[in-house]
């Protein structure tokens, strides 16, 4: 358990959290290892978990007219899913690892209902989620300006 709790603390999405908090967190998380190419979730699936990247890399893809498009690659650190925060929990995309990674998986259910039995808590996620995906977000803007440009010069 102590393991856990000292991952928690170094990853800045947790960073500011009392140890109380970190110890409930850290009851609800699992180490999940990833074959290459190995699909993590679906998009229109149920979404129990959210996942922080320990190891190689994950790549969101979307189902556009029923093809899969890439989105993004999710790298070593980053948190993957925000889908489980927000009804009906649905994956938005799909992701799936790209050589093979490592991830610390989190309950969903568990961290949402410490988030509905204490408000500061849900709050204090929320805004580290809309966080994170207003980074993505910007992070898909330039990728796309860059492709778009690149699709020019072409």
């Amino acid at each position: 358990m102590h393991e856990k709790i000292e991952f928690l603390k170094e990853h800045p999405v947790f960073q500011r959290l009392s140890e109380a908090y970190l110890e409930e967190i850290a009851q609800h998380m699992t180490a999940l290892t990833v074959e290459p190419g190995e699909l993590l979730f679906e998009e229109k699936d149920p979404a129990e978990s959210f996942y922080i990247v320990m190891e190689g890399t994950i790549d969101l893809y979307a189902n556009v007219e029923g093809d899969e498009e890439w989105i993004q690659m999710i790298d070593v650190g980053e948190v993957i899913g925000w889908s489980w925060l927000v009804p009906p929990y649905k994956w938005a995309f799909s992701a799936r690892s790209r050589e093979g990674a490592m991830l610390m998986r989190f309950d969903a259910q568990a961290i949402r209902n410490l988030c509905d039995r204490d408000p500061v808590f849900g709050y204090g996620t929320m805004k580290q989620i809309c966080a994170l995906m207003l980074g993505r977000l910007h992070t898909v803007r330039t990728q796309i300006i860059q492709h778009n440009r690149s699709q020019k010069a072409g």
